[in-house]
C-alpha cells in the first residue's frame, strides 16, 4: 500500500510517528537485505532466516523440507502474520515493513535454491563428460565404382557397385560399427549408401566434389553427433592435393568427444606410378597435425586409413609414444610392429583402449577386407 501525508487544510488526528517514517525505512531496509544476500555468503539473510532449511533445500535424495517460518506468515493474511493480536494492533508502517522483508527473504531463497539445481546439473554434465565411453570402428576400403564398372579394372567376378554396397553395409551392421572411414567412396556408392543406410551421418558427403567424396567418414547418428569438422589437403598421387576429412565427434549419451580422421595415402601402381614421395610426406602431414589437435586439449583422437604402407606407417605413427594401432604392436621408440599386418589401418591416441581388433573378409564386396576394432574413450581424458 501506498501511504500519502495528509493535506494540510483537512483537520484530523496527528499520524503516529512510525506510520510516517515507515516508507523510509522500507525504502532503506530493502537494498541493504539485498546488499547483504549476495555478499555475505550462504548464511541467513535476516533475523526470521531459517538457515538450516536454507542449506537442505533441493539436496539430492533429501524429503521436501517443511515450509519455513517465513512463507507460513505470508500465507496467513488472516492471524498473527498480518501483526494484529486479540487486544493490540500493530502500527501500519512497521507491518508493512515486517511483510516486505519477509517477501524479500522469500525470494532470495527461491533464487539460492536455483542457483543450488543449476550447479548440479553442470556438476553432472561435466562429470559424464570424463565417463568411458564404447564403442566399434572400422577401416574400409569398398572398391570405387569406376573399378567394376564400364571399362573397370577389376575381373567380371565383382559385381557392380550396388549389390557391393548392399553386402559393404551388411557387414557394418553385421559387425555393430559406429564410426567408419571409408575410401574409394565414389559419389555413385555415396548416395547409394544414403539412401539405404540411413541411420548413419557423413562428413563431407558431397559438399566438397567428387574427389574428396571418396574419404568420407560416417557414424551412428544415434551414438555421436558432429561438434566441428575441417579438412587437410593431403598430398596423392603425383603429388596432387584432395581435402581429407576431420571429425570432432561428441558422444550423445555422455558428452564426450573425440577426434576421427581418415585418409588414403596413394599406392605404387603401373598407372599411378611410385609415390613413396608422396606417401611420405602425406604421412608427416597427418601424423603432425593429428598430434597437435591431441596436445591442444587431451582430446582423443582416432585415425582410419588405408595407407598403403605396413611396417613403415605403423612405425611413423606410434614413434612419438601418442598412438598405437587396435592391432597391437609397440608404442615410442623401438618400434615392433604386430604380427600380422593390412595396408589398412586404426589408430587411436592417449586416451583411446582398443579391445577385440579384427579383420572381416568382405568377399566380392571389395578387393580390401574391414579393419575393425572396439574403441573406448577412456575415464578422465
Amino acid at each position: 500500500m501506498k501511504h500519502k501525508d495528509p493535506s494540510p487544510s483537512v483537520p484530523g488526528r496527528p499520524r503516529p510517528r512510525a506510520q510516517v517514517w515507515a516508507p523510509v525505512l522500507v525504502l532503506l531496509l530493502v537494498p541493504a537485505v539485498v546488499w547483504a544476500s549476495f555478499f555475505s555468503g550462504p548464511g541467513p539473510v535476516g533475523p526470521s532466516a531459517d538457515p538450516a532449511s536454507s542449506e537442505t533445500a533441493d539436496a539430492p535424495g533429501s524429503a521436501p523440507s517443511e515450509p519455513d517460518a517465513d512463507e507460513d506468515a505470508g500465507r496467513s493474511d488472516g492471524g498473527a502474520g498480518d501483526g494484529r493480536g486479540d487486544g493490540d494492533q500493530a502500527e501500519p508502517g512497521s507491518a508493512d515493513g515486517a511483510s516486505a522483508e519477509a517477501a524479500l527473504n522469500r525470494s532470495v531463497k527461491r533464487f539460492r535454491a536455483a542457483q543450488r539445481r543449476l550447479a548440479k546439473r553442470v556438476s553432472e554434465q561435466l562429470e559424464a563428460r570424463t565417463q568411458p565411453v564404447s564403442f566399434r570402428v572400422a577401416s574400409f576400403n569398398v572398391l570405387g565404382d569406376s573399378h567394376t564398372g564400364p571399362g573397370g579394372n577389376k575381373p567380371a567376378s565383382y559385381p557392380d557397385a550396388g549389390p557391393r554396397m548392399d553386402m559393404a553395409i551388411s557387414m557394418l551392421r553385421g559387425n555393430g560399427i559406429d564410426v567408419v572411414g571409408f575410401q574409394e567412396f565414389e559419389s555413385t556408392q555415396h548416395n547409394m549408401f544414403t539412401a539405404r543406410a540411413g541411420e548413419y551421418s557423413l562428413y563431407p558427403g558431397l559438399s566438397l566434389g567428387t574427389k574428396s567424396v571418396r574419404f568420407n567418414i560416417a557414424w551412428r547418428s544415434s551414438m555421436f553427433r558432429l561438434v566441428e569438422a575441417h579438412t587437410l589437403p593431403i598430398p596423392y598421387a603425383g603429388g596432387s592435393r584432395i581435402e581429407m576429412p576431420v571429425v570432432l565427434l561428441e558422444s550423445t549419451t555422455t558428452g564426450r568427444r573425440a577426434w576421427f580422421a581418415n585418409f588414403h595415402n596413394p599406392a605404387d601402381t603401373p598407372n599411378l606410378g611410385n609415390n613413396a614421395r608422396w606417401r611420405s610426406m602425406a604421412a608427416g602431414m597427418e601424423i603432425a597435425h593429428l598430434t597437435s589437435l591431441h596436445a591442444e586439449d587431451g582430446t582423443p583422437v582416432i585415425v582410419t586409413g588405408d595407407f598403403n604402407e605396413r611396417a613403415e606407417i605403423f612405425c611413423r605413427f606410434t614413434a612419438g609414444g601418442v598412438f598405437s594401432s587396435a592391432s597391437g604392436g609397440s608404442t615410442g621408440a623401438g618400434c615392433a610392429p604386430p604380427a600380422s599386418m593390412q595396408v589398412d589401418w586404426v589408430f587411436g591416441s592417449t586416451g583411446v583402449a582398443f579391445d577385440g581388433y579384427a579383420v572381416t573378409d568382405a568377399g566380392r564386396a571389395s578387393d580390401h577386407a574391414m579393419v575393425h576394432s572396439g574403441a573406448t574413450l577412456t575415464e578422465g581424458q
